[in-house]
């Protein structure tokens, strides 16, 4: 899900984003709009696939953030043990449902405690956006320390370029700093543990009004509701097809390797 760096700026400048029950039924109309509309998780499938087609042991799978599961399922599907780490307390509990075989925390990761389990393969897809930008670096740390020596992490974000980030910046601030992150994380971990895969979705609908819809799911907060109108305008000026309306997501993909030498340094010895 494309979930930006808007909830940490609306909860810094709007003294109230609760979210009531018609409220999150109208994100889950969304959300199945957008689901439907998008080639995001198809290619986003396939290029997680040919990471996890280079791992050494497939054993088990941690996605950080799963929401309903629409990578978490197939994923797992690759992997002995899945567990899921998902805050959301219907879709935590949806999961539970569907997989009750699958091991499912309940909470944020910073407040999971992991023990000694360590993972083949963490999935981390558009949820660093609710964490605040300074504590980034010691939430990768965690999941880094959950790794067996020659897993892999697959964080996915939102590129700052492209159709979806121009859309942002008309009608909010898009400042997640992803060139910043990369060199912190290449700086911590070395640049030979460091990967980065760039990839295009494409979101398509019939009717102006179901682009709109997706605007405003992309832009989360309901108090852009009242901008509907400029959002409309927006999408026929910017984005009409002779069939329909289409815009273009670019995404980062960035991977990170458990080096053996990685393994039993300092942060391997801290607390789970």
């Amino acid at each position: 899900m494309i979930l930006l760096k808007l909830m940490s700026l609306a909860a810094k400048e709007l003294p109230d984003i609760s979210v009531e029950e018609d409220d999150d039924a109208e994100y889950q109309r969304q959300l199945a709009l957008f689901a439907r509309s998008s080639t995001e998780k198809g290619i986003e499938l396939v290029k997680l696939g040919e990471i996890i087609g280079g791992l050494s042991h497939r054993q088990y799978f941690l996605d950080i953030g799963a929401g309903g599961g629409d990578l978490t399922i197939p994923i797992s599907q690759s992997f002995k043990e899945t567990a899921v780490v998902e805050p959301n307390a219907k879709q935590a509990s949806y999961l539970k449902r569907r997989c009750p075989h699958f091991t499912i925390y309940n909470d944020i990761l910073e407040n999971v405690n992991l023990g000694s389990k360590r993972y083949d393969f963490i999935l981390c897809s558009h949820v660093l956006y609710y964490i605040e930008e300074d504590h980034w670096l010691t939430t990768i740390e965690k999941m880094h320390r959950h790794l067996i020596a020659g897993g892999r992490i697959a964080i996915v974000l939102q590129s700052p370029i492209g159709e979806v980030a121009n859309f942002f910046n008309r009608f909010t601030h898009y400042d997640v700093n992803i060139l910043k992150l990369w060199r912190d994380l290449i700086r911590r971990y070395g640049d030979d543990a460091i990967e980065v895969r760039y990839f295009l979705n494409e979101i398509r609908t019939e009717s102006l009004d179901d682009m709109v819809t997706i605007g405003l799911f992309l832009l989360i907060d309901r108090r852009f509701w009242k901008c509907r109108d400029k959002i409309r305008q927006y999408f026929e000026l910017h984005h009409k097809l002779d069939d329909g309306y289409r815009m273009i997501q670019d995404e980062i993909l960035l991977v990170i390797k458990k080096r053996r030498e990685d393994v039993g340094d300092s942060g391997d010895n801290e607390k789970m």
